[in-house]
C-alpha cells in the first residue's frame, strides 16, 4: 500500500472536522437554494474521501497473513496516551475557522490542508485515528529486537493494538509490519 495507508489513517484522523463541515454543508443547502455547488461538492468529496482511506486501512490491516507476524522481543513500550486529543486541539479545532461555505476560503483550507498532509505523511505524525479508538486500538512507541536474532539492533516502530503492551517489557510479541513505522500486533491470547 507504500504512502496509500498513510494518507488514509492522516485523513481519517480529522473525521471530526468532516463530520462537522458535512453538517455545516447540509445545514446551508436546508436554509438556501441558491449557489449550493461549493457545499455539494464537499460533502461528495468528504464522503469519497473517507470511504476510501477506510477501506484502504481495512485493506491493510486484513491483507496481513499469519504468517507475516514475526516474533519480537520489547525492549521499551510507551503508549501514546493523549495522543488523540492533543491532535484535535492542535490540529483539528484550528482548522475550524475557515467558512466551508465559501470557495475562496475552501481553497485557502486545501492549501493549508495539503501542506499539512504533506509533512504529516513524510514525517509518520499520524498517531491520532479516532476510526481505532472506536475499535479498541491503542498506539504504543516500542523499541522492538528481531527475537530471532539476538545481534541485531533495535528498531522503533509504532505498534497498533488491542492489547495494552505496557507490561510487556522484556517479553515477546508477533507483530506484522503494515507501513514503516506502523506495525500490527498479533492479539495476546489470554
Amino acid at each position: 500500500m507504500g504512502q496509500l495507508f498513510k494518507l488514509a489513517m492522516f485523513i481519517t484522523s480529522f473525521i471530526p472536522l468532516w463530520a462537522t463541515v458535512i453538517f455545516i454543508d447540509t445545514l446551508n443547502i436546508i436554509k438556501h437554494d441558491v449557489n449550493l455547488l461549493t457545499e455539494y461538492i464537499s460533502i461528495l468529496t468528504i464522503i469519497t474521501l473517507n470511504i476510501l482511506s477506510i477501506l484502504i486501512i481495512l485493506k491493510s490491516m486484513s491483507s496481513i497473513k499469519a504468517s507475516e507476524y514475526k516474533p519480537y522481543k520489547v525492549i521499551e513500550v510507551r503508549q501514546e496516551k493523549g495522543i488523540t486529543s492533543e491532535f484535535l486541539l492542535s490540529y483539528v479545532l484550528p482548522l475550524f475557522a475557515f467558512d466551508f461555505t465559501l470557495w475562496s476560503e475552501v481553497v485557502q483550507f486545501l492549501i493549508y490542508f495539503i501542506i499539512l498532509s504533506f509533512l504529516c505523511v513524510r514525517n509518520n505524525n499520524i498517531y491520532a485515528n479516532l476510526i481505532f479508538e472506536i475499535n479498541g486500538y491503542k498506539f504504543f512507541d516500542c523499541e522492538l529486537k528481531w527475537k530471532p536474532e539476538q545481534n541485531v539492533k533495535t528498531t522503533q516502530v509504532i505498534v497498533i493494538s488491542r492489547n495494552n503492551i505496557s507490561s510487556q517489557r522484556g517479553n515477546t510479541i508477533e507483530v506484522a509490519s503494515l507501513n514503516k513505522p506502523f506495525h500490527l500486533m498479533k492479539d495476546l491470547k489470554g
